[in-house]
């Protein structure tokens, strides 16, 4: 059986923890079968190479991309000739090259089908499905969908016409699967892809030095890139940052205030952006640990830190997967959800509307929520626990895929 892996995010330590875990379970689930994951033209193969997996039946297709491709994808939608995409040479060679697979997945990730109206994500899909390829579509979360131009309602056309058509379709947070459901579809609830397992890697000895003997960790998020953050002005964002940090320092006398980055590699730069914080917040021991430390690595900082503060999903993934205290300052519905799933959204603050007020009340009211929650500097564990959820999720996956590649093999 030939499994294509399609729509895998890069550029991103959570998406990379996601996937290096998913495919690790497939590859062993799936022994005999080749499993490829399949690229549209990443110019920057290290990116690439940063979430390779050491299994003999998995590998790596990166397809060569012309100019224009995106416009394309997006165009041929917008005037509802999506047969035309085809004349572009990336994307026939792309079509060419999935109809050699038996089954199609849906690589784990972020809001791509929903907010951020990702043409190229929902084209892979397309594409897929014009070929006859049962898809699965694994454990991402989608929405919000709205009518509000005309590009928004195609994209929403198209995305409802894409979940009726799955052969098997998971979510990862409570918000996207009531969506779906409201949508008509029927969604198997899971959470993310990174609980499927705990790695155990060896913390470099120069980063080791970095951290200290006691250390927190704090991962903002800029924000301004998200297209719900777009008007908000980026210095609101970062007095907010600053006084978490301030509320850290209070809090942990005589500990390092360590910042990882999730994106690296990207014109998204976390490491630049928690370098010009640290900057601003002179005096205070914080280290900004480079951007090229893995997933693997980034975990088993968390593992021994005495409190996470995360504003980037999987930051709070991290820290529920290695039992360590936390707070989710919660900028994404998919972050709200995944707390609601577990039962855990007494760790969460919200802050998706806080910076839009002017006054700075939400902003304050939001920090004595943070400070109040340091107080209760224990792990809380879930009430439900993620690693057997998300494990029956990707046995059911698993039978999924066995049974209707089977059956159209007969």
């Amino acid at each position: 059986m030939k499994l294509a892996i399609v729509n895998q995010p890069l550029a991103n330590r959570g998406d990379e923890a996601a996937h290096k875990a998913f495919v690790r379970e497939l590859a062993k689930a799936f022994p005999e079968s080749s499993i490829d994951v399949i690229f549209l033209g990443i110019k920057d193969t290290a990116l690439i190479d940063s979430i390779r997996v050491d299994a003999v039946n998995v590998r790596c297709r990166n397809i060569r991309r012309w100019r224009l491709w995106g416009r394309t994808q997006k165009y041929t939608f917008l005037l509802h000739m999506l047969p035309l995409s085809l004349l572009h040479p990336s994307l026939r060679k792309f079509r060419k090259v999935l109809k050699s697979y038996d089954a199609v997945i849906c690589a784990p990730g972020g809001i791509c089908m929903g907010g951020f109206m990702s043409w190229d994500h929902i084209w892979e899909l397309e594409t897929a499905r014009r070929l006859g390829k049962p898809v699965f579509y694994w454990g991402r979360s989608i929405g919000p969908f709205t009518d509000e131009d005309y590009a928004h309602s195609v994209f929403k056309k198209e995305s409802l016409s894409l979940l009726s058509y799955f052969s098997f379709l998971s979510l990862r947070d409570d918000v996207s699967v009531r969506i779906a459901q409201e949508l008509g579809a029927h969604p198997v609830p899971v959470v993310d892809s990174a609980f499927l397992e705990t790695p155990d890697a060896v913390i470099p000895e120069a980063v080791r030095t970095q951290l200290g003997e006691r250390y927190v960790v704090f991962v903002p998020n800029a924000l301004t890139w998200h297209y719900r953050y777009r008007d908000v002005p980026q210095e609101r964002i970062d007095r907010f940052h600053l006084d978490v940090m301030e509320l850290l320092s209070e809090k942990y006398p005589g500990h390092t205030i360590v910042m990882l980055p999730q994106t690296y590699r990207s014109v998204i730069n976390d490491y630049g952006y928690f370098r010009r914080l640290s900057e601003r917040a002179a005096g205070k021991p914080i280290v900004v640990i480079d951007e090229d430390q893995s997933s693997d690595v980034q975990q088993k900082i968390i593992a021994g830190a005495r409190m996470v503060i995360g504003e980037r999903y999987h930051s709070v993934v991290f820290a529920i997967n290695n039992r360590t205290p936390f707070v989710s300052l919660s900028y994404e519905h998919k972050m709200t959800g995944l707390l609601e799933k577990l039962g855990l959204t007494e760790r969460s603050v919200d802050v998706q509307g806080i910076f839009a007020d002017e006054s700075g009340e939400a902003c304050r009211h939001a920090l004595e929520q943070v400070r109040s929650l340091l107080e209760q500097d224990v792990f809380v564990p879930p009430q439900l626990d993620p690693r057997a959820f998300v494990r029956e999720g990707f046995d059911k996956l698993c039978r999924s895929i066995e049974e209707l590649v089977q059956g159209k093999a007969g």
